[in-house]
């Protein structure tokens, strides 16, 4: 028992010797002094909130981290960079005329020089002159309204979606009139005046480019991710049965239920209510009936596809087509269909009394225009008539059309 204690107590002796010889040396520290920054001056010294500004001199640290500078006693909150002889500081969005002043680590200077806030530019609106404003063609005048834009248009640029309008025939403190240049791609128009890049809201729309350009030459053309939408111009027949409403036009062979026709509250499986319809049950065939509308400016020379989704329960003895025409006159009827720009039929012939084969699906009709011009886009239907028993009649619904320049 003693020798096991005396091990005991030597065993700890040497862990505490071990421990003391350790610490015998505490751990280094080094304090380091940085040098008091040397600000030669800042440019610019005056300019709008949210631009940058360079503040020149000596013994900057390369840590922005470090840096601190207030406008007006203002903090800003963006150090753009910082090396020993210069800082780049973003002037904050409420930052008010007066003295600038730094600090790099502990080292504050009150005072480097003086700034000017000025009050910056806004843009008000952009537009064009066609029918739907926020649609230009190359070429086209754009016009951007606001205030203080100054009267120097060789201070600022403009440019659309990133292309810049190097012709700019008028140009003053509210208005700037700009010309669309060449080849712009579908965006935003940014107005560049002393640092400061405005951003014009809504986007300007290029027909020329390429994508799909439904919104800016159709209307009322149903949702095509959710399919139906359409919307009708007339009270419901049997709560279920209207015409179409603006810009579709409708012929009289197509009312043909008590006065309107064409448009149904029938909705796609999951979609919305509101599509094109016929129907030809009990007893009411349809000859030559047309729905169409024009475009709302002349296309561009191109070529398109037109897209249509459909649901059709149509007989051998009738038809259905989606056809264009040039002009806005409308398509033409089933004799002339030869004379259209294009057609596609859209039916799946069924047995005469039967409903079935019946099809939904997306059909696409190509066509080119080789020069700008309005063009007729619509549907001309030859339903036979049904008596809704033995000869159940004809049925083809329309959830969405779309427009697309290839």
């Amino acid at each position: 028992m003693t020798n096991k204690l005396i091990c005991s107590v030597g065993f700890i002796t040497a862990i505490a010797i071990f421990i003391i010889a350790g610490c015998e040396k505490g751990p280094q520290f080094r304090e380091f002094t940085h040098p008091a920054p040397k600000p030669t001056g800042l440019s610019p010294a005056s300019g709008y909130p949210t631009t940058n500004i360079t503040i020149t001199g000596s013994d900057f640290d390369t840590l922005t981290g470090a840096v601190k500078v207030w406008f007006g006693g203002i903090q800003a909150t963006s150090i753009v960079s910082s090396n020993g002889n210069q800082i780049v500081v973003q002037v904050p969005a409420n930052a008010v005329s007066g003295k600038v002043s730094l600090q790099v680590w502990t080292t504050k200077l009150d005072s480097v020089g003086t700034y000017t806030v000025i009050a910056a530019p806004v843009i008000n609106s952009v537009a064009s002159k066609n029918a739907q404003t926020n649609v230009a063609f190359p070429g086209d005048t754009l016009y951007l309204k606001g205030l203080r834009f100054g009267t120097d248009a060789t201070k600022a640029v403009i440019k659309v979606s990133g292309t810049t309008a190097t012709n700019v025939p008028f140009y003053n403190d509210t208005l700037i009139k700009a010309i669309a240049p060449a080849g712009f791609s579908s965006g935003n128009v940014t107005l560049t005046i002393g640092g400061l890049t405005l951003t014009a809201t809504p986007a300007i729309i290029n027909p020329n480019a390429p994508g799909n350009i439904t919104p800016y030459f159709l209307s009322n053309t149903g949702d095509t991710t959710k399919g139906g939408g359409f919307t009708t111009s007339t009270a419901l027949v049997s709560n279920r049965w209207g015409t179409l409403a603006a810009p579709w036009v409708t012929n009289t062979a197509t009312k043909n239920k008590s006065g309107v026709g064409g448009y149904s509250k029938d909705a796609p499986s999951g979609g919305l209510a509101g599509t094109i319809c016929w129907e030809t049950w009990s007893n009411t065939p349809i000859t030559d009936g047309i729905i169409y509308q024009t475009t709302s400016m002349p296309l561009p020379a191109g070529s398109y596809t037109l897209s249509v989704k459909y649901y059709s329960e149509v007989q051998q003895n009738s038809t259905v087509h989606l056809a264009v025409a040039t002009g806005s006159s409308g398509i033409p009827t089933l004799a002339n269909l030869s004379s259209a720009l294009a057609s596609v039929a859209l039916a799946n012939p069924s047995n005469v009394g039967a409903t079935t084969p019946n099809v939904t699906e997306t059909k696409t009709l190509n066509f080119t225009v080789s020069s700008s011009q309005v063009v007729s886009i619509g549907f001309l239907a030859n339903l036979a008539w049904g008596n809704g028993t033995a000869n159940p009649g004809c049925y083809i619904r329309v959830d969405w059309i779309k427009l697309v320049k290839n």
